[in-house]
């Protein structure tokens, strides 16, 4: 067991050590100079939600993408209509022969000859039926670009759902310094009026540090919703797809407004009817399952036989072909018939990989519906609640005022304490803080459930 001298005789090195550093900190702490006062501007710009929303669809990488694939679908879909046409091809050759020939009918004939032959021409074909393939090939690709498109819509509306976020804690973190500034202004005037009555000996002076302690206190708490204000416009410049990553003052967020009145919240059936006819996503996957289908149709087809009709014309030049120059003139025209009875199975297997994928499609569509639906219900939930804690908040506000104003006339006539007008600033500061959040959330949850709908593409687009 460790003695009681064993034990100090490790301790007391380090407390010899406390005990010699204590008079640098406390010298350190008294030779610290009093801050120089904190400008405290807020940063409000004439940038709206909508028009954000709108910058970061025109401007953003990832939508200028989605542009690109709708532009291939395109290009994919006319592919899929050329092959309505006929081919048409023009051919040449020229060359230089050496013929050697002794015909069997003819034994004593010999012929050894250089020559030259050019030859020209034009083949057309026209594939007239091919089992319906054609048709259904077109078909799909023109369900493909429709799903390329409703992709790009899903990536515009899940961006404008991202930049409401970002602006509105940009909003959030402009409350949280226009509070700090209250704050601190509250404090720094009675701290003027402490310091004359602590000079006549009125107060003590502790009382009169207090508010500069809390003044001060106040200036860090806006140093920091500065910071974070800071950071999430950082983040609404990346959004917006701005050149450099940083606002300018005219594109700061507007100053939030207080909601005078509240609109009543939607109904689950009506939000999840016009989600399921205006959700870009959905309108995705049922065209994606229309291109299957097309697709299937499209495998069949290679059951029937393809018929063709072709022609051509050619022109043939022999030049030095023994004694003479010949010249050939050839045409036709005709059909052809090309029907594979018999590939190994490869045909049904394509069908059953085309149905197996609707499978899955369908699946994934269900499960859609069903994140859709979640996502309804939680937006209108969290929207109800919050929307019931901005009204008793911001009533709640208009209380604690008149009672931070009542004690605070209590305090300079001197019938109240300093430790209760602490309080009261105290409660203010914090229900103010409490207001600005709940607001804030309340409208972001408004923008989650026009996002979770869709409705947040309208008038934006």
């Amino acid at each position: 067991m460790t003695s009681f001298f064993q034990y100090y005789q490790i301790k007391i090195p380090g407390l010899l050590l406390l005990f010699f550093l204590l008079p640098l900190f406390f010298e350190a702490d008294a030779n610290a100079e009093k801050p120089v006062p904190l400008s405290m501007d807020i940063p409000h710009g004439r940038l709206t939600l909508v028009q954000a929303q709108q910058m970061a669809l025109k401007a953003s990488p990832r939508v200028a993408e989605m542009l690109a694939r709708i532009q291939e679908a395109q290009a994919v879909c006319e592919q899929a209509r050329a092959s309505l046409w006929p081919t048409l091809s023009v051919h040449a050759g020229h060359d230089w022969q050496n013929l050697s020939m002794q015909p069997d009918w003819s034994p004593e004939v010999r012929m050894d000859e250089s020559f030259k032959h050019f030859n020209t021409g034009v083949q057309l074909n026209w594939l007239l039926f091919d089992g319906f393939s054609r048709q259904a090939s077109i078909l799909g690709a023109k369900a493909g670009t429709q799903a390329a498109k409703d992709v790009a819509n899903d990536v515009c509306r899940l961006l404008a759902e991202s930049v409401a976020g970002a602006y509105y804690q940009a909003q959030l973190a402009a409350e949280g310094m226009q509070i700090a500034r209250q704050n601190s202004l509250f404090n720094r005037n009675l701290e003027l009026d402490a310091e004359k009555r602590s000079r006549a000996g009125a107060i003590p002076l502790a009382e009169y540090l207090n508010f500069s302690v809390k003044s001060l206190q106040a200036e860090n708490n806006f140093l920091k919703a500065r910071r974070y204000y800071s950071v999430v416009c950082i983040m609404l410049a990346k959004l917006l797809a701005l050149p450099e990553p940083r606002l300018d003052r005219e594109m700061y967020p507007m100053e939030g407004e207080p909601i005078e009145t509240l609109a009543k919240l939607p109904q689950l059936k009506d939000e999840l009817a016009y989600a399921m006819t205006h959700r870009p996503d959905l309108h995705a996957l049922d065209a994606t399952e229309t291109a299957l289908v097309q697709k299937k149709r499209s495998d069949k087809g290679q059951y029937y036989p393809k018929v063709y009709i072709h022609g051509n014309y050619d022109y043939d030049q022999y030049n030095n072909y023994g004694t003479i120059d010949q010249e050939e003139h050839g045409s036709a025209i005709g059909l052809s018939l090309d029907w594979e009875l018999f590939n190994g199975g490869q045909r049904s297997a394509k069908i059953s990989e085309t149905q197996a994928k609707l499978m899955q499609l369908k699946r994934q569509r269900d499960q859609k519906i069903l994140e859709i639906q979640a996502a309804l219900e939680q937006a209108l939930v969290r929207a109800d609640s919050t929307r019931a804690v901005y009204q008793r908040e911001r009533y709640t506000l208009t209380l604690v005022q008149q009672i931070r104003d009542h004690v605070e006339r209590s305090y300079r006539v001197g019938t109240t304490t300093l430790t209760r007008l602490n309080e009261a600033q105290t409660d203010l500061v914090t229900i103010q803080a409490a207001v600005a959040t709940s607001r804030i959330t309340y409208l972001q949850q408004l923008e989650s459930l026009r996002a979770a709908s869709g409705r947040i593409l309208e008038g934006i687009q």
